[in-house]
């Protein structure tokens, strides 16, 4: 069976359509009534936030800027395991691990920097990290002037009180959204930490020991015959 063949003409424009005036004028019109509406403020259901007087409350999931997480006497839970560095997707994480000074902790890093410039925000490192050492804030104004003040280390990282201020950013992306299983099952503080008192101990009995005494020399051979 043969298609039909439907033929299809061209409206004829007239003066106005072929110089675009209408549409320039209905564009125009549109822009004034949006600018009029802004500017005498005529509704209250406007989209836009009056920033920086005006904020957003964002989720308590939000990914923002990372912060590092301290155990009870102000240390870093951070064991520089590079679990976080690893999961990374953007290479952005750079740790140097070091011995602890404490002897219930095993490794701890005397570097964590974090290239914000090149961090994509996915939370991958808060997923990996085995203490709950790292998490993300709800601050998204982070702005440089170079790529220099974008690497965030030990000191911009570490956990403050204006983070959770009343007026702060507040936690983002985390393990927990409550208390962690570990604080509820009492498993908190690193295994190490009850012992440490009896090594203390061992390693001053040890040093208080007199040193053992010098073996005796060898008797002097007989002179031969």
């Amino acid at each position: 069976m043969p298609a039909k063949v439907v033929t299809v003409t061209s409206p004829t424009l007239t003066f106005g359509q072929r110089i675009y005036f209408p549409g320039i004028l209905a564009g125009l019109a549109q822009t004034l009534g949006h600018f009029l509406k802004n500017l005498l403020s005529l509704t209250k259901t406007l989209p836009t936030i009056q920033y920086p007087e005006m904020r957003r409350n964002y989720s308590d999931r939000y990914r923002g800027r990372h912060i590092l997480k301290t155990r009870h006497d102000g240390t870093l839970k951070c064991v520089a395991c590079y679990m976080c560095a690893t999961a990374c997707p953007a290479d952005c994480i750079h740790i140097v691990a070091g011995e602890h000074p404490n002897l219930a902790y095993e490794k701890y890093p005397t570097t964590f920097e974090i290239d914000l410039l090149r961090c994509v925000m996915c939370g991958f490192c808060v997923d990996a990290c085995p203490k709950d050492a790292i998490w993300m804030t709800r601050d998204y104004e982070m702005s440089y002037f170079s790529r220099k003040d974008a690497i965030y280390g030990i000191p911009e990282l570490t956990e403050k009180p204006s983070d959770t201020a009343a007026d702060g950013p507040g936690y983002g992306y985390r393990p927990y959204y409550g208390e962690s299983p570990a604080r509820k099952a009492g498993e908190f503080e690193p295994s190490g930490l009850a012992v440490l008192p009896v090594m203390l101990a061992r390693n001053a009995a040890i040093n208080r020991m007199p040193p053992p005494p010098k073996p005796a020399a060898p008797p002097a051979a007989k002179p031969a015959a």
